[in-house]
Parts: structure tokens; sequence; C-alpha cells
């Protein structure tokens, strides 16, 4: 396959989206395209992307948004990995080298980024780049969690258990254990609270972690990654 030789390239003036991919933790550069620049062809593409010097790696979607929002008007929006500031108002010049499948409507916003998951897992392997590891970051003044950069929406209770597994990533905490640093009294053998809680909490995780993180030890208990990056605050 040529990776030198983009199938398009386009370029225009990055400019404000509806804001929606950062949200979800993929924020994204839409690109108003400049004269002598023509759309192509629907779909989503492994991209480069240069501005000022600087290079980047992404997906790139070009066409209509009909999951979010039904539009009728195309649009260009660029997911670049490893990038951090401000690019808004800033010419931009973007190469499409693989298209890695059709533009297509999903049911729910969960199938949605899990979809976009697997796009930037097939962009970083088309270039060579390696898939970083999940980042957790919990403060626990302000009882605010995220996982990759995306505001995790946690009870209490949950967020106790998240960050009890946190504080001892890699080692495994039986549920009895967990019962009583969480609930704060004796389990009497019930664990169920435990366990709803877990379930809850991967149901929160797996749209930004392919396994949920949260791993189980059979008839042990649960324990986080030891490679899991996390912050705690």
């Amino acid at each position: 396959m040529d990776m030198t030789t983009p199938l398009y390239r386009l370029t225009g003036v990055v400019i404000h989206g509806r804001g929606v991919g950062k949200h979800v933790g993929t924020p994204t550069a839409d690109l108003a395209l400049g004269p002598g620049s023509h759309l192509p062809p629907g779909g989503v593409y492994a991209s480069r992307a240069a501005s000022g010097g600087a290079v980047w790696y992404g997906v790139t979607s070009v066409g209509r948004r009909p999951t979010l929002h039904d539009d009728r008007v195309p649009s260009v929006e660029t997911h670049l990995f490893d990038f951090s500031g401000d690019l808004y108002g800033q010419p931009l010049t973007l190469e499409l080298h693989h298209k890695l499948r059709e533009i297509q409507r999903f049911d729910d916003l969960t199938q949605l980024l899990e979809q976009i998951r697997q796009d930037c897992m097939a962009a970083r392997a088309f270039w060579g780049l390696g898939v970083p590891g999940p980042i957790l970051r919990m403060d626990t003044a302000r009882h605010h969690a995220a996982l990759n950069g995306q505001e995790l929406r946690l009870s209490p209770k949950e967020f106790e258990v998240l960050r009890l597994l946190c504080c001892a990533s890699g080692k495994v905490l039986t549920k009895e254990a967990i019962y009583q640093a969480v609930w704060r009294e004796p389990s009497n053998g019930c664990l169920h609270a435990v366990e709803n809680t877990v379930f809850q909490l991967r149901r929160k995780l797996r749209p930004l972690a392919a396994s949920g993180l949260i791993e189980t030890v059979a008839g042990y208990g649960y324990r986080l990654p030891a490679d899991l990056c996390a912050e705690m605050d």
C-alpha cells in the first residue's frame, strides 16, 4: 500500500463545529475548504494533517453526520492523535490516505463511540503508531473522574469503588474488602451491592475502553490492570 501519495488532498481553514466530539472524548478539527479543494467521496479515512510546520496523524470523517445530526450539508472533521491546543482560524492541509469505511448511522451513542475507537485503532495501525493505554484521572476532592479525557458521570458509590480499585491498580481486591471500605459496614455475605456497582461502572467505562477496564478474578474479586495510567488528585 502506497503511504506516500494521498488519495485526496484538501486545504482550508479550521472552523468551530458543534463541539460534540470534544464532549465524547474525540475532539475534531472542522475544515472549511479553501479555493481549489473539492469534497472527496464520503467516508472515514486514515489521514495526515499539517499546519504551521507541525504534522499530525488522525482519522477524518467526510460527509453527513447521521447519528447525532441528520445534516444535509456534508462536513470534513478530523480527530488528530495526541494533539492538544487550538487550531481555530488556522490554515490546514489535510491528506486522506486510506479509506477505512463508509459513513453509517448507529442506533445510539454507545455504538458510535465504539466504532470511533475502532476507526482510531485502524488508522493508528495504518500509520504504524502504537495504541496508547487508557488514562484514568480521578479528583477525590471534587468527586470528578475522567477516562481518556472524557468525563465519567458516576454515582457516589461508583466513584468510591473506582477510586479504591484505582489506588490498588494491579492488585486484586475482594468483594468483601470493597464492601467494607465503601459501604463502611460488614457485608454479612451479601455482596450484590458491589457486583451491581461494578456492573454499572463497566457499562459506563466500556464505550471509552474496550474491556471496560475492571477485570474479574473468578471466585475472588476485581482489579484494574497494572498498566493503567492512573492519576489521583
